[in-house]
């Protein structure tokens, strides 16, 4: 787990922390409480599978490149999504601890299913607080609904069931908040490219004019050869036809060269290839940068869509296993079954069941 979700975590688990404080630890009181206790740790390492964010030292070619931007601030929005997967993943871990730390508590059951609406409301402030809005249309009459219904429960497992709703609509959303950042990454990813080819711009010109020049020295060379062995005067115009400098200076006001004049004029030309080679060594530096930089770019993009897809599995998962573990099933070993989860979701499934 990177250590920013960590921060991430531990900021909001002690946000919520003071609402099961003011009953005292505890210990475990019924086989409810045992059965719940492994819920959180599975989410934990759950979660531990997901790196969705890199560190400064992982990004070489790519630091400065937002220098060359055609927009101003082109990650805010992007930070801001990211930023949100997050604190909805580390309000997922949060919520899971509160249900086995509210379950350890020596109250009554009515008592427990209040702590846990606390609970909820108090994540839902918080995550919602450096929200990038994604769907302002969300059914808040539905929610009080609920949490009225789970305040007036009398067994806890009940109330985390009634909560199921709730559960279900912020994976949803986690999986929108997800789709919005995807698109943010594809824009910066196509805005990145395009300042990359703006910052190397004059080496890659210098690059493609170097080339059409060795081109061109090349075929001047093919077209001197043809010309010794032939002394045809179409090989000569040929010559002249490619702009080289050494040819000009070799064939101004001439017809025709002897032995002497092409083996000379063959001397100069090898001697600019040679220096023409000479610039392209220096040049090769900003090439293998530019390369570089563009691979580096596509490297990142392939990492953030596999983090990505890590982070929405992760919701999916854990919002199947939240509803096996609320319904009843007493198993833990049930609650991240990998056996009904689909192959797509085999590889997070597994992580978190420990195989």
């Amino acid at each position: 787990m990177k250590i920013g979700l960590i921060h991430q975590i531990m900021r909001i688990i002690l946000a919520v922390s003071l609402l099961t404080l003011v009953t005292g630890c505890g210990k475990f009181v019924s086989k409810e409480s045992e059965n719940l206790a492994p819920f959180a740790q599975q989410t934990i390492d759950l979660v531990g599978t997901v790196e969705y964010s890199l560190t400064d030292a992982q990004v070489i070619y790519l630091r400065e490149i937002h220098d060359y931007f055609d927009v101003e601030n082109p990650y805010e929005r992007y930070y801001a999504l990211e930023n949100q997967v997050g604190n909805m993943l580390a309000a997922l871990v949060a919520y899971s601890l509160q249900i086995v730390t509210i379950s350890e508590q020596n109250i009554t059951d009515n008592e427990k299913a209040n702590m846990i609406a606390d609970v909820i409301l108090r994540l839902v402030d918080l995550v919602r607080k450096d929200e990038v809005v994604v769907n302002p249309n969300r059914d808040e009459e539905q929610k009080q609904e609920i949490i009225s219904l789970v305040r007036q429960s009398e067994e806890y497992l009940t109330a985390l069931r009634l909560l199921l709703p709730l559960i279900n609509e912020f994976s949803a959303h986690a999986g929108r908040v997800l789709d919005e950042l995807d698109i943010e990454k594809q824009n910066l990813a196509l805005l990145a490219d395009a300042a990359i080819d703006k910052k190397y711009a004059s080496a890659l010109e210098l690059k493609h004019e170097m080339r059409m020049v060795k081109d061109d020295m090349y075929r001047t060379l093919i077209n001197l050869s043809q010309y010794s062995l032939s002394r045809d005067p179409v090989y000569l115009e040929k010559m002249k036809s490619y702009g080289i400098f050494s040819v000009h200076a070799a064939t101004e006001n001439k017809k025709s060269l002897s032995t002497k004049e092409m083996a000379q004029l063959h001397n100069d030309i090898t001697a600019e290839l040679r220096v023409l080679n000479e610039n392209y060594t220096q040049l090769l530096p900003d090439i293998k940068e530019y390369q570089q930089t563009h691979k580096e770019l596509l490297e990142l993009v392939e990492f953030k869509e596999d983090a990505f897809r890590e982070a929405r599995l992760t919701f999916v998962v854990w919002s199947r296993a939240y509803q096996k573990m609320a319904s009843g099933k007493t198993d833990p070993a049930e609650w991240f079954d990998i056996s009904d989860t689909g192959e797509l979701l085999f590889g997070v499934a597994k992580k978190a069941a420990g195989i």
